[in-house]
């Protein structure tokens, strides 16, 4: 992809959006698996759940930069987009990042662990199949229309400032960042890392965090 592409909103937008859609199907379908057939082992467990905290961390950060930056800097310049719509729905959908985020908490502590389990697997299902019924008219009515709206250098600035505010409230680093890099196809990974910090890609994930990520690999892309 092209420096273009690399800072442009929408696909900075695209590339968050299929990092979260796809560990929200990661999540679900192992979610059904160890209801059906328990975990692996300790380290399947923990790579499940830390796969979980992840998740919810990044999907509620980058709800919040929506609301307090993207959104705030669009309302003028789109007067008919949905903006209050869409917020409702990032409540709702903070409401089952918390029922998610309470049922592995308890399941970490094997509190009712079936039932829990149980729970963990409603709440991801409910909040997989709203996904894309949130997205869509985001994208339509929002992120598709930015290119037109915004000049190439201030939408440089745009995604760097997205990223940063998303970046500072997806924690713990050392499971979001690695979360973000490989739910991405290497292609589009290779654009994504370009918007991060170089001892981020080069010292951090690959060596510092290693080993803090590292259960979560069975759940990544190559």
């Amino acid at each position: 992809m092209s420096e273009g592409q690399e800072s442009n909103i929408a696909v900075s937008f695209h590339n968050i959006h299929s990092i979260i859609t796809r560990g929200m199907k990661v999540s679900l379908k192992n979610a059904q698996g160890i209801i059906q057939n328990g975990f692996q082992d300790e380290r399947n467990r923990e790579g499940f759940f830390n796969y979980i905290q992840a998740l919810t961390s990044i999907l509620h950060a980058h709800h919040l930069m929506e609301d307090n930056v993207a959104f705030p800097y669009f309302r003028a310049k789109l007067p008919d987009a949905p903006f209050d719509d869409l917020t409702f729905w990032h409540h709702k959908m903070s409401e089952l990042l918390d029922e998610i985020n309470l049922a592995a908490d308890k399941c970490k502590k094997d509190e009712d662990l079936e039932t829990e389990l149980k729970k963990l697997e409603n709440a991801l299902s409910r909040l997989y199949e709203g996904w894309p019924f949130h997205i869509q008219p985001e994208t339509d009515e929002f992120i598709n229309k930015a290119d037109a709206l915004v000049p190439v250098k201030e939408q440089r600035r745009l995604v760097r400032v997205f990223a940063e505010y998303s970046q500072k409230l997806a924690v713990p680093p050392y499971l979001t960042v690695p979360f973000m890099l490989y739910n991405l196809p290497e292609a589009h990974r290779e654009v994504f890392s370009k918007g991060m910090p170089a001892e981020v890609i080069k010292n951090l994930v690959p060596v510092v965090w290693k080993e803090q990520w590292a259960s979560m690999k069975p759940f990544f892309l190559a």
